[in-house]
Formats: structure tokens, sequence, C-alpha cells
């Protein structure tokens, strides 16, 4: 299990780091837990990354953490959107608040075989802020569960952006390599 691949930043994404590589045996917990129903594993999978959040944390300070959503149709067929289980276990383990903050306005094709443009075009006008939220939070902390390009990073931190956060970071259990 290779520990802590790096940081990443974006346009309108200050800083994004990962937990771990997105190889071997967590390359195979994190396909159960997105495409096996194996939910349980959002919990130790957050205990193994909480150390690299802290790390994020010395920059952020006590934050909300928001998730990228999953469209209600792939939430209705995975029974679960497996980034807001693991920003709610990170949560409880580093004592930070949770915002559900942004929907996902369309569904999307999936992404794991697009190159970056083709993400970035995919994910255009995709993400939404909720319609009950009435005010943002000054910073929030993205997360996901596998970085590949940014690219959906990227796309909700715009639309954060434009609704008034200042700054978004974002963390994620894995980054491909």
């Amino acid at each position: 299990m290779a520990a802590d691949p790096g940081v990443a930043i974006g346009q309108d994404l200050a800083l994004a780091r990962a937990a771990f590589a997105h190889d071997g045996p967590i390359r195979r917990a994190m396909a159960r837990l997105k495409y096996e129903g194996a939910r349980r594993l959002a919990g130790p999978l957050s205990d193994a990354a909480t150390p690299s959040l802290r790390l994020l944390l010395e920059v952020t300070g006590i934050v909300p953490m928001v998730p990228v959503p999953v469209h209600r149709e792939r939430q209705r067929e995975r029974g679960y959107n497996q980034a807001e289980l693991i920003a709610r276990a990170l949560c409880d383990r580093a004592g930070l608040p949770f915002a559900d903050l942004l929907e996902r306005v369309r569904p999307t094709t999936k992404q794991h075989r697009l190159d970056r443009a083709a993400r970035l075009a995919n994910l255009r006008e995709a993400f939404g802020v909720q319609d009950t939220v009435r005010s943002v939070p000054g910073t929030v902390i993205l997360v996901d569960d596998i970085i590949t390009t940014t690219a959906t990073l990227e796309a909700c931190a715009s639309v954060l952006r434009a609704a008034g956060v200042r700054d978004v970071y974002g963390f994620a259990l894995a980054r491909e390599v």
C-alpha cells in the first residue's frame, strides 16, 4: 500500500490531497466500496486515511467537509453515495462538520475511461448548490473517493466558488498514479 501520492492544484481548487495511491489492496477495496455494495469499507478506509487528512487540516484548519454528489439515479442503483460515506466517516474521526451543499443536477457518463478533456466536458453543468442551502462557509474540503485528473473536484469547486465559497480544498482516499 503506497501512502501519500502527493497533492494537486487546480483553477478553482486550491489544493487536493489523496491518502493513497490507487493500486494493490487499496484499488481492490475501493472497487468493492464503489461497485460491490461493500459500504462497510468506508470506515476502515477512512481510519487509514485520517493521518493524511490531518496534514491537509494543517493548511485549512477546522472546516466543513462536502461530499461530491452522485446523481439520484446512480445513488438509487448503488444504494448510497460512497463519497458521502467517506466524508461522514472522516468528519467523525477528525471532528469536522459535515456540509451537504452540492447536488448532481444531471446524470453523467461514467468517467473511469475518459481523459481529462472528456471528463471536463462530461461534467460541464452537472453540479449545482442544493436549493435548501441558504449560506455557504468561507472554506470547505470537497471529498471524493478517487482523484484521477481532478476534473470532478474542479467542477465542484467552480460551483462552490460561484456560490461564494472563498477557498475550496479537496481530499480523496486514493489517487490514480
